[in-house]
């Protein structure tokens, strides 16, 4: 069994997030969820609540300082420092071809994306530091490569890198582990309500089938966990051979 932990989730009430928050609750970690959704945030610490894992949800939004700050002030209050960072909140914004794409858009999906990435990680960083033990995973994509018709998302998502590699050279030294994961096409509702059926049926996948958001979920577990003694700085592909 792992040591008993406080991990923090962004976006931890749908999807890839809320799967991850889910298996770290299996890790015998503490979980926060902080995310916008305040009503799935409610049904997803109910479902850790049955499983007998001590959790809260903040509702947060990730683009601003001021409301990261308040959810740190309450997780430390309610559960302890924050030893573990998974940074899964995002929006994937509009179809847009690169001439059409609104300015507002291109400002909506890089305020959560990335700068919410940024902005968390940092809030919690030092202090994981300061304790020696830590670990942050954040969520790229392999639309990070380029997506014409979702170019804020491609943006925000190629951005992760450099903030991942960033802040594992700082801090691996002090005892922080900091890595990203590549997701392909999952069977997450934010991938499911813009994706054809007979797309799902047959998807472009060398595997031949798009993910279970339980098999992401699975490496982010080995990335937080005391297990991962030696990787940081790294982008792992969890896509079924692409």
């Amino acid at each position: 069994m792992s040591a008993r932990r406080v991990a923090v989730i962004t976006g931890g009430a749908n999807g890839l997030g809320r799967a991850a928050a889910l298996r770290l609750a299996e890790e015998d970690r503490e979980i926060a969820i902080w995310d916008w959704d305040a009503a799935a945030a409610k049904r997803t610490i109910a479902e850790l609540n049955r499983h007998e894992a001590k959790a809260l949800a903040v509702h947060v939004d990730v683009a601003s300082p001021e409301s990261l700050e308040a959810a740190l002030t309450t997780t430390r209050d309610f559960l302890g420092p924050v030893d573990i960072l998974v940074n899964a909140a995002a929006i994937i914004g509009v179809d847009a071809s690169v001439l059409e794409t609104p300015l507002e858009e291109w400002d909506r999906v890089l305020a959560v994306n990335l700068t919410g990435t940024y902005l968390a990680s940092r809030l919690v960083v030092g202090g994981m530091a300061e304790r020696g033990w830590g670990r942050i995973v954040n969520f790229t994509s392999g639309a990070r490569h380029g997506t014409p018709a979702l170019i804020p998302y491609a943006v925000s998502k190629a951005g992760i890198v450099p903030i991942t590699r960033a802040f594992a050279r700082e801090f691996t030294s002090r005892g922080v582990l900091v890595n990203a994961v590549q997701p392909g096409r999952a069977l997450t509702n934010m991938v499911l309500s813009r994706v054809p059926e007979e797309t799902v049926r047959n998807p472009p996948v060398a595997i031949g089938r798009y993910a279970d958001p339980e098999e992401v979920a699975e490496v982010v577990a080995f990335l937080t966990s005391e297990r991962n003694t030696y990787m940081s700085g790294g982008v792992v592909p969890v896509d079924g051979g692409g």
